[in-house]
């Protein structure tokens, strides 16, 4: 007993095992809000709204990784070895933002447009457009300033707070509105959005500070090296949703989309081991790079039991989605099933990311995700002409196994692995 004792209080005392729980807490919390919000607005949209939606927000989010040119990726690795450098780099986010933010804000527009073509009036197709590019990017640096210091509760704050008022504002806009269309729903998204970042930013400057406006030169290599692999990273997560809508039309991009979406909900638990420990990387190769490698390694045997748990779960659950959210989505249940393992794929990748990134393989890691990003368009709309939804869910679980394994198989090349960290 009093080893179990002292066992729980070692747990309390050490700042890693509480950012895990906190977490893995609020990812769960977050994992519900979005089921929630999932259901309601793929069965009130139906599947073809609900495909030219995540069309939409799929386009919108890759602009976002641009904007700002990986300006707050760079703040959490400063600010994370060095805090007082946080309102120098904030600053630097704020500046870098604001320049790049209308010529990707209008690139978003033009292309979003051009992927739905009149099936979305202009006026809501922008607004959905703004909710991200503005707003998201707005909240999601905020969540990445209180990152940087570890603040994992604040972090997680602005993300599970701009999920629960989108999901708020949607079962109002039900209730509200005689029948919830996608261009009625534009204008509530957009509303949610901007509430949100409101008090995610008032959140950062009243606790971390006032940004100091400039331009760190010295490291516009880095930032923009930042900016490529998360863009690429995007891309391998976002590109697959309106290739298949072109390939195979809005309402099958829904059911795909509903499965992924589902998939990646379930992630949650291996997310949140990834954010509990992406700092603590770096602090470990400020030591050495043997002491992040080692670190990453006993990263795995927690993520391998969170995956598989995740997956069984998965492919167990499939079958009963179209109970829960319309016959529209009957091809939902196999793109989950073939999906099971991504969990597994993510956590695997992600650790070897991390590892890669702070021991200065920057470049490297790059260069995969962006291989994999160009490869996305054409083995997807390969695999949904061949095979329709199962086709491209084949094809879109095969590069992912293709980038898990190229990862690691660099990573044992270039660094070697070595005696894990303490």
């Amino acid at each position: 007993m009093r080893r179990l004792q002292g066992h729980i209080a070692q747990l309390r005392s050490s700042p890693l095992a509480r950012n895990t729980i906190t977490y893995t807490f609020n990812f769960g919390l977050q994992l519900v809000i979005q089921f929630g919000y999932f259901l309601m607005v793929s069965r009130y949209l139906g599947a073809s709204g609900y495909g030219l939606f995540v069309t939409l927000s799929s386009v919108s989010i890759i602009g976002v990784l641009i904007i700002g040119l990986g300006c707050d990726h760079l703040m959490i690795q400063r600010v994370a070895v060095e805090p007082k450098a946080f309102s120098r780099y904030f600053g630097h986010a704020v500046v870098m933002i604001a320049s790049t933010l209308p010529v990707v804000g209008l690139a978003v527009i033009v292309v979003g447009h051009y992927l739905i073509g009149d099936e979305l009036a202009w006026a809501p197709l922008m607004a959905i457009a703004v909710a991200h590019i503005v707003f998201g990017r707005i909240n999601g640096v905020c969540a990445n300033a209180f990152m940087a210091f570890d603040k994992a509760k604040l972090q997680l704050f602005c993300n599970v707070f701009i999920a629960a008022a989108r999901a708020a504002f949607l079962g109002l806009a039900i209730v509200v509105l005689d029948k919830l269309t996608l261009e009625a729903w534009a204008w509530w998204y957009l509303a949610a959005s901007a509430l949100s970042a409101a008090i995610s930013l008032m959140l950062v400057l009243t606790i971390c500070g006032l940004p100091r406006l400039n331009v760190v030169w010295g490291d516009l290599k880095l930032g923009f090296q930042y900016c490529l692999e998360f863009l690429a990273i995007g891309s391998v997560g976002d590109l697959d949703k309106p290739t298949v809508a072109q390939a195979l039309g809005p309402e099958a991009a829904g059911q795909y989309a509903a499965g992924f979406k589902i998939v990646d909900a379930a992630s949650a638990p291996v997310r949140a081991l990834l954010y509990a420990t992406y700092t603590r990387h770096f602090r470990n190769a400020a030591s050495s790079d043997a002491d992040s490698v080692g670190f990453g390694i006993k990263l795995l045997p927690f993520s391998l039991a969170i995956s598989i748990s995740v997956a069984i779960v998965l492919f167990i659950g499939a079958d009963f989605v179209p109970l829960l959210i319309g016959d529209d989505f009957a091809g939902t249940p196999e793109i989950i099933k073939l999906l099971a393992l991504y969990p597994l794929l993510m956590g695997l990748s992600g650790i070897g990311a991390d590892i890669l990134r702070a021991v200065g393989r920057q470049t490297l890691r790059i260069a995969l995700l962006v291989i994999t990003s160009i490869l996305m368009i054409p083995a997807i709309w390969l695999g949904a002409e061949l095979g329709g939804l199962f086709g491209a869910g084949v094809a879109r679980l095969l590069l992912q196994v293709a980038l898990v394994g190229a990862t690691w198989a660099f990573l044992v090349r270039t660094s070697g692995v070595r005696q894990p960290a303490e």
